[in-house]
């Protein structure tokens, strides 16, 4: 077998069609890398004159003038061939180590199983422990079955089917998740598509969740990807006059039901369990009533200071293959009782399905199913879940590791980060 190098013409031209073809194995998000201070270059491995895998490999200095090189979402081989995985892995050392690598790192999407939003298993991979068998015996280092994010790239992620009838799709979303779409549609959330590439009103956003990315990242992606119409840029607004109005408008229906039931509350022909219910009902209404008047008030103070819309998230997606990514969303903390995640997801799988995609994949979920209260991670698993995804779990991440010891200072010092 032969290492060669590819052009990005060459490698996307295979990268696309392999089984594990996804947008971190593509130029687009090579050339993306380049802007977070990554270097990139591009392999392929032939046999007999014929390609038969190709990879990626981001690659940085970690200490003194030794690198690694990072596969984003592994190498595009049959990692059931022993064969192949042996010389592929022999190949690279002896590429790699005259040229003062440490270690390279995998984290291929290959499947171990597929779980519902409730952990239960709904289809097990008989091949994975092969694979998993065939990688250590070739020395890759294995970092575990994590279920947090501990991984470069999050091990299990919520994928929506697209496949089927919207209503089907609609119908099999949590009820309870229904019911916060229809109310935060009710309060003015809207989702507006960014067709001009706004990257600094974008980095607004995802900076408050990623503080480590720069905006030249984002910017990198959006040059790359939008060259072929695959990356998309949302933001998240509450109409502020849809939602005074909307808010006007439930108030002024429940205040007649309110008086019609103080009304039946004084009406002394009602006795006993009948009176009780009405009694119940009228403390209820109130409770509904001072409600959506506290929600008037902050209706009117937040269409005031903001007539018409606000911004109040942002979020982008990249579309590979048949299918669609939401790389990242994020919200202004004081506009959450808004639940705007909520509608974006609905939202996109309304326009995504439109459009003929197979799946849109919601990215990272935490593996902890059987753990009620999961803290910080507790509202992402509930929302993502919610839509009736299933849980895509991945083989994990590996380290081949070719100098020892230069791979442990670097072990060493990201451990004390």
């Amino acid at each position: 077998m032969k290492i060669v190098a590819l052009t990005k013409e060459e490698f996307d031209e295979f990268a696309y069609r392999h089984k594990y073809s996804t947008y971190y194995q593509t130029s687009s998000y090579a050339e993306a890398s380049r802007y977070d201070g990554l270097s990139t270059f591009y392999i392929g491995f032939v046999e007999n004159d014929t390609l038969i895998g190709v990879t990626l490999f981001l690659h940085k200095t970690i200490y003194l003038y030794y690198k690694y090189a990072y596969a984003p979402r592994g190498f595009l081989i049959d990692y059931t061939n022993p064969r192949l995985v042996k010389n592929v892995t022999m190949g690279l050392i002896n590429l790699l180590k005259k040229q003062h690598y440490a270690f390279i790192k995998i984290d291929p999407p290959i499947i171990c199983s597929e779980k519902d939003r409730h952990g239960n298993i709904i289809y097990f991979s008989n091949t994975v422990n092969d694979i998993l068998n065939i990688l250590k015996r070739n020395n890759y280092k294995h970092q575990g079955f994590n279920k947090y994010f501990e991984n470069y790239k999050p091990r299990l992620v919520a994928f929506v089917n697209l496949q089927k009838d919207i209503k089907e799709i609609y119908a099999k979303i949590d009820k309870s998740a229904r019911d916060i779409i229809n109310q935060s549609v009710e309060a003015g959330v809207e989702i507006r598509i960014d067709p001009t590439g706004n990257i600094d009103e974008l980095y607004k956003f995802t900076s408050l969740k990623n503080k480590h990315r720069k905006k030249r990242y984002y910017q990198g992606l959006y040059n790359n990807f939008s060259k072929n119409n695959a990356m998309d840029i949302f933001f998240i607004n509450v109409n502020t006059n849809k939602y005074i109005n909307n808010m006007k408008a439930i108030y002024d229906k429940e205040l007649v039901q309110n008086e019609s039931l103080a009304t039946l509350v004084q009406d002394t022909s009602i006795r006993g369990r009948d009176k009780q219910d009405v009694i119940n009902r009228k403390i209820a209404s109130d409770e509904i009533l001072n409600h959506y008047k506290n929600e008037l008030v902050y209706a009117a103070k937040l269409s005031k200071e903001n007539p018409n819309f606000i911004t109040i998230g942002a979020a982008f997606t990249i579309k590979h293959n048949n299918g669609v990514e939401l790389i990242i969303d994020s919200y202004l903390p004081e506009y959450l009782k808004f639940n705007p995640r909520y509608v974006l997801i609905w939202e996109l799988i309304k326009k995504y399905k439109n459009e003929g995609f197979m799946y849109i994949n919601l990215n990272a979920v935490v593996g902890d199913f059987n753990k009620e209260d999961l803290g910080k991670y507790s509202t992402l698993n509930n929302i993502k879940l919610s839509f009736n995804s299933t849980v895509m779990e991945y083989i994990g991440e590996f380290d081949l590791i070719i100098n020892e010891r230069v791979y442990n200072k670097f072990k060493e010092k990201i451990e004390k980060k």
